[in-house]
């Protein structure tokens, strides 16, 4: 009976623990990532903007390629979503949100299943010295339970690579 105490007190101490660190850590995240590909602005944020073309280069199209998707609306403005539903990426959305030509788009990005979230993608162009440009994915939101504070903690590892893979799709896709 006394182990049994014993180890009821050391789960409520971890569960405790959990919520009281979790209290204190970001309320926000954010990864980020960048690459320059030997394009003109202009070109590649045509490339990078067009719906219809985001299944060609998007790290998770290519992860399941039984996915579906489909695209609402022209694909190149505001109001242009893209949704997607697969057994390895689940299902969602991103809408344009925001356009700003050859420097800058912000999209929304709605995930439903297996879980509900909402974020912000955005690209930024950047001409370089060379007539090239420095692409920069990123993606931010807020943690709107201590659950995803902890789970925040990994996205830089998880979506950083990712991303990292869809940029090299993307500059393979725009230099072409």
């Amino acid at each position: 009976m006394k182990i049994i105490k014993v180890l009821a007190g050391i789960i409520v101490v971890i569960i405790a623990l959990f919520f009281i660190i979790g209290f204190f850590l970001p309320k926000t995240y954010s990864v980020s990532r960048s690459i320059e590909i030997n394009k003109p602005d202009s070109i590649a944020y045509q490339k990078t903007l067009n719906f219809n073309d985001f299944g060609l280069w998007n790290p998770w199209m290519q992860m399941d390629k039984a996915a579906k998707h489909t695209v609402t609306g022209d694909g190149v403005s505001v109001g242009s979503k893209f949704n997607w539903e697969g057994k390895e990426v689940g299902t969602g959305s991103i809408t344009i949100e925001k356009l700003n030509p050859n420097k800058q788009i912000d999209e929304k990005l709605e995930f439903i299943k297996p879980f509900q979230s909402t974020a912000i993608t955005s690209f930024y162009f950047e001409p370089t010295a060379n007539g090239g440009t420095k692409v920069t994915w990123d993606f931010r939101g807020e943690n709107t339970s201590i659950f995803s504070r902890w789970m925040s903690l990994a996205y830089d590892s998880m979506i950083g690579k990712d991303y990292e893979k869809g940029l090299a799709n993307l500059k393979a896709f725009v230099e072409k």
